[in-house]
């Protein structure tokens, strides 16, 4: 791939966005383009209309054309970019991480209703599992007080850069009186048995391994598979996540998680061989899609 001529920020956007349509990638194509040559440049998005005939140096096209020889060997544009937007808030990411979706904003949505529905006299214990890049617990303690947050991931990987993202906010929830602990392990092991919690929140894998190669190829070929694989039947977290709710949640407190768009049913019907978690609620995505559901523990 070589450059010629006069380039400037707008004819590399142009550039970019029809080797990629070429190429019949997926997305906003010229978008991808102009984050492309913003990042690049170190320049907003606006500079590069505003900066149309500044000609760019051999040293930022290099810079551009690194970016997009990783982009056309389809790694997400999260990755590239090394940041994620999630609940507003700036989230760096990279390989070895679940790049936050914006359907688990309905998640939070969900649980933050649920909190702020509730009484309470003093800090609440919410338990994460999988936390992936932290995005879950940094947009509930940037979002609400007085929650001490522990989040679980077996992946050093993506441990990494959730405390990354947490020292980035620390400041910021600290003020709210909210904490958020790591912890390194498979599932809840390391959770002392005798902890009981408030509320009990995941968006586990939930992809039947058998579709996982069926996937976009920036999913599949980038995104780590333990952040995806669900088993066999996609529930296996769920069939866990049962089982820890009812010996990790205090009574009355909440089970709250993510599903995949055509599993509502097949959840409910497992979670229904539970004697002490009620269903409470199903809510749907933007899409129209169910997306979470709602369960509470009524017994001891």
């Amino acid at each position: 791939m070589k450059l010629e001529g006069l380039w400037t920020p707008p004819k590399l956007v142009q550039w970019i966005a029809e080797d990629f349509g070429s190429r019949r990638m997926p997305g906003s194509l010229r978008l991808e383009a102009e984050r492309l040559v913003s990042h690049a440049l170190g320049i907003s998005r606006l500079d590069i209309y505003l900066q149309y005939d500044k000609p760019c140096s051999p040293e930022e096209q290099k810079a551009v054309r690194e970016l997009v020889i990783r982009r056309r060997n389809r790694e997400p544009l999260c990755y590239v970019l090394q940041s994620s937007e999630f609940w507003s808030l700036p989230l760096e990411v990279g390989p070895g991480v679940l790049i936050p979706r914006p359907d688990t904003e309905v998640l939070i949505e969900a649980t933050l209703g649920v909190i702020r529905s509730q009484p309470r006299s003093g800090p609440l214990q919410i338990l994460e599992l999988g936390t992936g890049s932290a995005a879950i617990p940094l947009a509930l303690s940037m979002d609400e007080d007085q929650l001490n947050i522990t989040a679980t991931d077996i992946s050093a990987q993506a441990l990494g850069f959730a405390r990354k993202n947490i020292n980035c906010y620390r400041s910021e929830f600290e003020k709210r009186g909210n904490l958020i602990y790591l912890i390194q392990g498979n599932r809840f092991d390391a959770i002392k048995q005798q902890a009981r919690f408030d509320y009990l929140v995941s968006n586990p894998p939930y992809i039947p391994v058998g579709d996982i190669d069926h996937l976009q190829e920036e999913v599949r070929s980038w995104e780590p598979r333990g952040a995806l694989d669900g088993g066999q039947d996609g529930l296996d977290f769920y069939r866990y996540l049962k089982d820890a709710a009812e010996q990790l949640l205090k009574p009355g407190g909440f089970l709250i998680f993510e599903h995949g768009f055509d599993q509502r049913a097949s959840i409910q019907e497992l979670m229904s061989s539970s004697i002490i978690l009620a269903y409470s609620e199903a809510i749907k995505d933007l899409g129209g899609h169910d997306r979470v559901l709602i369960f509470r523990k009524t017994g001891s």
